[in-house]
């Protein structure tokens, strides 16, 4: 597992053999320090099939194919790795060589952005769709949605004669979150709900409807920190001003 330090190029440095306490969300991996605190890595790639210390063979990864960005809408969805946070993002429609793709939180909470129009190579890798950068890595997207180019050219020319009826959209549901704008000064502190990595100040965030603690740090500053009840479809406004370290 490839893991560069997202805060600092040379705060987290370790020795070939170290052993160290790590936990795993879907594009992170938290080191903990001697001091208690985390290092936040963004995770480059994964070799998976290592049992009982022996380095299995990674199996071959397929091919990359060429596709078209066709454009994107807003969604408030929630990230594999976010412990339930709902955010809201842009989706990307990717049409691909057999199928439409729908794909969001590429990178490292939306590092990655697309132009409509812009021709690009992807390839699936398990259940997500790795979009190749110009410097040859990847943007790691979670696959938000999927359909079959002969599907998706009956839709646009409504049902033809033997095709089955389209499946009704289920309706929407109640909204159950309430909206949260933060914002700190200085800027750009990492957001925690929950002790969950939410994103960076200043974001807007949505989160379910309940008891929260807010935590914004930043290095050099002391951590803020906030608790407090939401109740669904409101909408809080946090503004932080963050006490520099003595």
């Amino acid at each position: 597992m490839g893991t560069t330090d997202t805060k600092s190029i040379t705060a987290g440095d370790f020795q070939t053999g170290q052993v160290v306490d790590y936990r795993a969300t879907a594009d992170k991996v938290y080191i903990r320090r001697e001091d208690g605190k985390e290092y936040k890595c963004a995770i480059e790639g994964t070799l998976r099939g290592l049992e009982s210390g022996t380095d299995a063979a990674a199996p071959a990864l397929p091919k990359y194919q060429k596709g078209t960005i066709e454009g994107f809408e807003i969604r408030y969805l929630t990230s594999e790795g976010g412990l339930g946070t709902v955010r809201k993002v842009k989706a990307y429609e990717l049409r691909g060589s057999d199928s439409v793709y729908e794909v969001a939180f590429c990178g490292s909470f939306e590092a990655g952005q697309f132009t409509a129009g812009q021709v690009v190579e992807y390839r699936l890798v398990d259940d997500r769709l790795n979009i190749l950068h110009d410097n040859k890595k990847e943007w790691s997207c979670q696959l938000v949605g999927k359909i079959k180019l002969e599907d998706a050219k009956r839709a646009q020319d409504g049902d033809q004669p033997g095709s089955p009826a389209p499946t009704p959209a289920a309706p929407a549901p109640a909204s159950s979150t309430a909206k949260l704008s933060i914002n700190s000064v200085p800027d750009v502190a990492d957001i925690e709900i929950d002790g969950s990595f939410s994103g960076n100040t200043p974001s807007d965030l949505e989160v379910p409807e309940g008891t929260h603690v807010i935590t914004l740090k930043k290095t050099g500053y002391k951590d803020w920190e906030r608790k407090m009840k939401v109740v669904a479809g409101s909408s809080i406004h946090l503004k932080a001003e963050l006490e520099k370290n003595p």
